[in-house]
């Protein structure tokens, strides 16, 4: 039996209920894990949507701390190990209109699922995938069997039975013999990857055949994908919505792969004009709306690819919001957390998803810095126009990151304000600079040279 709230806070016997309307919501639930600082400055950007449509706020999160300048409403902190029932059993207590997950890894975002399932018999709608989908996308096996199965591209590889691997079942003196077999098939490099953890963790780089023999004198302790290392640039995309209204976010190109993995944000991401890898993408990103609406995908996830030789290949779909969710918002100006709210607030249709995807596309950059003091911060705000600067903090080690982004008429600038900032603050690597600029007279070829912002350009800084 589906409930309603009544003016005095308590729930009451109704009908069932169908997509709520603006008037509808007006205590609205966020799930979160992770520290929440890193949806910054978009999350907190929906205070005046909150006010306007009489909307109280409350996040419920498990890692960090949260202020007021992080989230626009109100906030209770989880344990980091809650469950699904436990995390459903504060948000019944609170008893919400509508529930948003935020949460990363895929480890949460199952757990939301779960909890979406929960709410449901409540009455209580909540922007989230199925327990299904999500289980399948966090399963790296099955979104290779899923992506196939729609006639998308996805590298050469073979699901590792932990057991057999390390001996703890049925003896098969040949299951050994038969990964080299595939691998030599495969052709090195080739990876290894944990079946259900992500973020890049547990990744082996194996380099040819003595390198194989070694992990499999040792693997990992579970099940894992072999699978192909790809020569070519890894990219993402996120896609948002439901039952076939999507937007997709425009391309975020992360770097070169057919090596060994590196720190997930040490390297220089960008989202800028690509025309030929964009035409490329088009009969993809058809296909992915396709793949998203017959499995029930309900609020944002991010599918990651190798671009090789003109073809997208799918290496993993994280059923959730991404590191590279603040990016797509810079680049389109789409912000994906205002989507999630309208997909909660029942005013979600293929109109607004079409025009939300033909929002201004900017040029948005995101890069490591070696120092961001107070005053680097302070000069970057009134020098360019800053999205974010902060510390991630990453395996109890604080990473230096920067995302910035500029109008096609503004690239000009930007790299001599970059070597400006360098030069008086030791802000970052020459060399990301130089990537910097390479990317944006690919991108506007017509940009005139570099003339700093500030005249005041003094010193060069090493790399």
């Amino acid at each position: 039996m589906v409930t309603t709230r009544t003016t005095a806070g308590a729930r009451t016997a109704a009908g069932p209920r169908t997509a709520a309307g603006p008037q509808a919501i007006r205590r609205m639930a966020f799930l979160r894990s992770i520290e929440i600082q890193q949806t910054g400055p978009y999350l907190s950007h929906l205070r005046d949507t909150f006010v306007k449509d009489g909307i109280q706020a409350k996040l419920f999160y498990t890692d960090g701390d949260c202020t007021a300048a992080d989230f626009p409403g109100e906030a209770a902190k989880m344990s980091p190990d809650v469950t699904a029932d436990q995390a459903a059993a504060h948000l019944l207590e609170w008893q919400p209109d509508a529930v948003i997950s935020l949460s990363i890894a895929d480890e949460n975002a199952l757990r939301d699922a779960l909890v979406k399932e929960e709410l449901a018999a409540h009455g209580i709608p909540m922007v989230m995938h199925s327990v299904e989908a999500t289980r399948q996308l966090a399963n790296k096996w099955d979104t290779k069997e899923l992506v196939r199965s729609f006639g998308l591209d996805t590298p050469d590889g073979m699901l590792l039975d932990g057991d057999l691997l390390n001996g703890r079942s049925l003896a098969v003196p040949s299951y050994l013999e038969l990964v080299e077999h595939n691998a030599l098939r495969f052709g090195f490099p080739l990876l290894t990857k944990p079946l259900w953890d992500c973020l890049a963790n547990g990744v082996s780089f194996l380099d040819g055949k003595a390198d194989l023999r070694t992990y499999l004198r040792s693997p990992y302790n579970g099940n894992a994908v072999l699978e192909k290392c790809l020569r070519g640039e890894l990219c993402s995309v996120e896609i948002i919505g439901r039952a076939g209204e999507y937007v997709i976010q425009p391309l975020i190109w992360k770097g070169p792969t057919g090596g060994k993995p590196e720190f997930t944000f040490g390297n220089l991401r960008y989202a800028a004009p690509r025309p030929a890898a964009e035409a490329d993408f088009a009969p993809v990103a058809q296909i992915l709306r396709d793949m998203c609406a017959e499995i029930g995908i309900e609020g944002a996830a991010e599918i990651e690819m190798i671009y090789t030789d003109g073809v997208y290949q799918i290496i993993e779909i994280n059923p959730r919001v991404s590191g590279s969710t603040t990016l797509s918002i810079a680049a389109s100006g789409c912000n994906t957390y205002a989507c999630l709210v309208d997909l909660a607030m029942g005013r979600w249709s293929q109109a607004v998803a079409h025009d939300r995807e033909q929002a201004h596309h900017r040029l948005a950059f995101q890069f490591p810095v070696t120092e961001l003091t107070a005053e680097a911060v302070r000069a970057m705000e009134s020098e360019l126009d800053l999205v974010r600067a902060t510390q991630l903090h990453i395996d109890g080690v604080d990473h230096g990151n920067v995302i910035l982004s500029c109008r096609p008429a503004e690239a000009a600038h930007l790299v001599s304000t970059l070597r400006s900032l360098t030069g008086r603050f030791g802000l970052m690597p020459l060399h990301l600079i130089d990537e910097i600029d390479s990317v944006i007279r690919r991108a506007v070829p017509d940009t005139p040279p570099a003339v700093p912002r500030n005249s005041e350009f003094a010193g060069t800084a090493t790399s």
